[in-house]
């Protein structure tokens, strides 16, 4: 039963009325899916990863006065969606996009999209959510290009949070990305 109250804990349980928690049948329900492993394994919890992906590239865009942008697209799986940016609460987790060359920060400036209503209430406020094919776009100046391009790559860290449409919350993922600088 510890591993049933902790699987609801880590599961992050939410109703469409914005009460916390969850039924007996629920949480055993959830023990028995987060708790499985074969052997001496250790407990693989399911993460926010293995329901969202990602596709990363540098677009260059081909009028001349307009700089080449980071686009990212989620791939996230159906009955699925990430918290938009920003979060609607404090408590929750927005997706961010952060970038390094070297493994040194650059900062960038994301256009974060609008959130789409899930119709999931919390604390009387509506949640606003990114779902399947959403993007992120960041412009990035000549002189980011360039260092990109020193280097030979970009790196980027997308983190998320996946609720399934039933209010099922996952810990939060690191997805990360090498995009090749391009001559």
């Amino acid at each position: 039963m510890i591993i049933a109250a902790g699987a609801s804990l880590i599961a992050g349980r939410y109703s469409r009325d914005g009460s916390l928690g969850a039924n007996d049948s629920d949480v055993q329900s959830a023990a028995g899916a987060y708790a499985r492993s074969e052997g001496n394994a250790p407990i693989q919890l399911p993460s926010s990863a293995d329901k969202v992906g990602m596709v990363a590239w540098i677009a260059s865009d081909p009028a001349p006065s307009r700089e080449p942008a980071i686009t990212v697209r989620l791939n996230i799986r159906k009955g699925w969606h990430v918290n938009a940016n920003p979060a609607s609460l404090r408590f929750l987790i927005p997706t961010t996009v952060n970038a390094e060359i070297d493994h040194k920060p650059v900062r960038l400036d994301i256009a974060y999209p609008p959130g789409r209503d899930s119709h999931i209430n919390l604390d009387g406020k509506s949640i606003l959510v990114y779902d399947d094919n959403t993007i992120l776009r960041a412009g990035m100046p000549a002189s980011t290009l360039a260092r990109v391009r020193s280097a030979g790559s970009l790196g980027l860290v997308v983190t998320v949070q996946s609720c399934s449409n039933k209010g099922i919350c996952l810990p939060p993922a690191q997805l990360r990305s090498t995009i090749p600088a391009r001559p």
